[in-house]
């Protein structure tokens, strides 16, 4: 069978067509909406820089004004880029509080990274970076305190916060205050913080500082005018990472010169070539706890004004901006230091200086620390000093002094006098001790470092002077002293603070005394040689120093390097009136060794005679001297001399009758016949020293056991 094919009608093509049409239209509509962004975005740049030039001077009330140069965004790469921006000030704008006078350039300002999606949810917004390079501020004065304290800086968001991966400052130069003298003026500076978290969250972050994780600073060239004083710092650097900071190259530079002249506050001068502070924990800091492993100071120099009012202690100035300061070692290497303002204004080279576990706050009453340290180690150079200016100069050349085990050890201590003895007493209008004293070695052990902080209690086992030489000078031609002399027991319980030292020793001393006489230019002398003095119980703490308890003490030398002498005292120097005992003995020696003394002075020469023994006993008090002395001697003859040091026909006369009729050759008379005593009376003249009178009570001893009349032999001790 045969089939025919079936025909159907032919479709119609504009069904078709209408069905294309819509996704025509979709795309037409899709071109024009990419012109349209296209264009605005065109137009987003130069709106946005209007609109934030527009918003500064809205907010600011016309305060401010600002201008960009540029503006690029790109919200593909989310990064913004801003150049050329000026802040300034209108000059007709008047001052308002919170809105202070400034000036501020940005050559280059980046933002990249920006989270889009959660700045228009008000979220926390991410940010990758933001670089602001080139920038110049200049602020005329700072922002005045409103009413109400200010909220910190995230909450003057207006959105949850904001986080930073990188927040670099690079490139800063600016200044404050007056444009012809600013207050601050900085040179150049930068900073860098890495994730910054600018939120609630952030800010209570105790592992933070200034909302990062970690902070880095670098500053040059800055300079500040404080109170009186202007602060110049060549660099310092900062990094919370490293936990470092230091500083190179601090200059003070005081108004007014470093004088004798006192003002209120202390007036400082000081070089500091570098300070370097390690193991700063700067979170911990930016919530007032100040902690910190080493700080080192190398080669500071400090020359400072004392102030005539006390300033507050360290742990109350720095009390309002920390709660806790603790350093656990300082170190300063290569120091010096330079005092105004003091009678003995001194100046100190080569100062080392350790301390450990330092802890200012919070501040305990000083019971087991040392201006706030634990220990103390402090060594020295040369020092010098004026002491009872103008007469004196002090020195040392090296002091170490160790809080630990109590020690301070001073090496090549000089007093020294400025002028004359002629021209000492002159100036002072009477005769006075010229001194000269030399100690080579002087030991202190046990000394309680902080007993004399905090009780003002000098407190020490043993001091110890090594071979120390005293030379002394008298002029006899001026008035005595009209003032009591301080050189007694008694004035040592007088010392306006207390002190108690166990034992005090001088080994291998020298004395040498010389008087000018107004008989004679040519000065008499006097030697002790080879000296050494023990001294037990120097204390004038009542607990210590009473009748029972006594300062004892001996000493041994040679008088005139040849004759063996040695003494014992007994004092309490707590009695008023200034009881104590003195007993001691001579060896064998010829009478001619008191010659350079008795011949310029007393017009006396022993022609002959020579000491066997002498031994004596001595209660001297406020009044005189009583004792009794035994000599042993033989063939003892004198010369008395007119001012010539020549025997004349007069003196002649007196000699004979004095060595014929007065004295006694020898003492005893006959031997195997008992010894003639002398005995010691003298009054004591309390404008002399105590040494004075020990010299009167043998002197009297030794005159009346050679035959000398008690009376005349008192009179004789007393005249000077």
């Amino acid at each position: 069978m045969l089939y025919e094919p079936t025909t159907s009608a032919p479709v119609s093509e504009e069904p078709r067509v209408q069905a294309a049409r819509p996704w025509w239209w979709l795309l037409g509509v899709l071109l024009l909406l990419t012109v349209g962004v296209a264009v605005a975005l065109q137009l987003l740049d130069p709106w946005l820089r209007q609109k934030l030039e527009k918003q500064v001077a809205t907010s600011s009330h016309g305060r401010y004004q600002l201008r960009i140069a540029t503006l690029h965004t790109s919200l593909w790469k989310r990064t913004a880029t801003l150049r050329g921006i000026q802040l300034r000030t209108s000059k007709t704008a008047p001052d308002s509080v919170g809105k202070p006078r400034a000036d501020l350039v940005i050559g280059r300002l980046e933002v990249a990274g920006v989270g889009l999606l959660a700045l228009l949810r008000k979220q926390v917004v991410p940010i990758d970076s933001i670089v602001l390079d080139s920038v110049g501020l200049r602020l005329a004065s700072l922002p005045a305190a409103g009413k109400s304290p200010s909220k910190p800086l995230h909450q003057q968001l207006p959105l949850d916060g904001v986080r930073v991966g990188l927040f670099r400052l690079g490139h800063v130069h600016g200044s404050y205050g007056p444009a012809q003298q600013p207050t601050v003026q900085l040179g150049r500076a930068s900073l860098q913080l890495r994730d910054v978290l600018l939120s609630a969250t952030g800010a209570a972050d105790s592992q933070r500082v200034a909302y990062a994780t970690t902070v880095a600073a670098d500053v040059h060239g800055l300079t500040l005018q404080v109170p009186e004083h202007r602060v110049q710092l060549l660099h310092a650097g900062f990094s919370s990472t490293q936990q470092r900071l230091t500083l190179d190259s601090v200059v003070v530079h005081p108004q007014k010169p470093i004088n004798n002249q006192r003002d209120k506050t202390a007036r400082i001068s000081l070089a500091l070539p570098r300070l370097e502070l390690t193991g700063l924990n700067a979170a911990q800091l930016a919530h007032q706890h100040f902690r910190a492993d080493t700080l080192r100071l190398t080669g500071p120099r400090l020359a400072l004004t004392l102030p005539t009012v006390k300033p507050a202690s360290l742990h109350v100035l720095l009390a309002p901006y920390l709660q806790q300061m603790r350093l656990k070692r300082l170190e300063m290497t290569g120091g010096s230091l330079r005092v105004a303002g003091l009678e003995q204004a001194p100046v100190i080279s080569n100062v080392r200086a350790f301390a450990t576990n330092i802890q200012v706050l919070p501040y305990k009453r000083p019971t087991n620390t040392l201006y706030y340290a634990e220990a103390w180690s402090i060594r020295t150079g040369l020092a010098v000093m004026t002491f009872n200016a103008p007469y004196y100069n002090a020195s040392w050349q090296q002091l170490q002094l160790d809080s630990r085990p109590g020690t301070l050890r001073l090496v090549g201590v000089k007093v020294l006098p400025t002028m004359s003895a002629t021209e000492m007493a002159r100036r002072k209008g009477h005769q006075a001790a010229n001194l000269m004293i030399r100690l080579p070695e002087v030991l202190v052990a046990g000394l309680d470092y902080r007993l004399a902080q905090r009780e003002h209690v000098l407190h020490a086992t043993t001091l110890t002077l090594r071979k120390a030489e005293i030379n002394s000078k008298n002029d006899g031609r001026f008035p005595i002293n009209p003032a009591i002399s301080i050189m007694t027991p008694e004035a040592l319980g007088q010392v306006p603070f207390r002190f108690d030292v166990r034992r005090m020793r001088a080994e291998q001393a020298t004395i040498r005394m010389a008087y000018r006489a107004p008989r004679d230019p040519v000065p008499g002398t006097m030697s002790i040689n080879r000296l050494s003095v023990t001294l037990r119980n120097v204390s004038n703490e009542p607990r210590r120093m009473n009748a029972a308890t006594p300062l004892t003490g001996e000493a041994t030398g040679w008088l005139q390097n040849r004759c063996y002498a040695q003494v014992k005292l007994r004092a309490n120097v707590l009695d008023d009136s200034g009881l104590h005992t003195l007993s001691g003995s001579f060896g064998q020696t010829p009478l001619s060794i008191l010659d350079d003394m008795t011949v310029p002075t007393r017009g006396i020469r022993f022609k002959s005679g020579t000491v066997q023994h002498i031994r004596f006993q001595m209660t001297l008090d406020r009044t005189s001297a009583r004792g009794t002395l035994w000599g042993r001697y033989s063939d003892l003859k004198l010369q008395l001399l007119n001012q010539k040091e020549r025997p004349g026909l007069l003196k002649r006369v007196e000699t004979s009758l004095v060595n014929g009729i007065v004295l006694r050759d020898n003492n005893p008379r006959k031997p195997g016949k008992p010894l003639e005593p002398g005995r010691m009376d003298s009054r004591r003249e309390r404008r002399f020293s105590v040494f004075s009178l020990w010299r009167q009570g043998l002197v009297s001893g030794m005159l009346h056991s050679a035959g000398v009349p008690a009376p005349l032999a008192k009179k004789l001790s007393e005249s000077e």
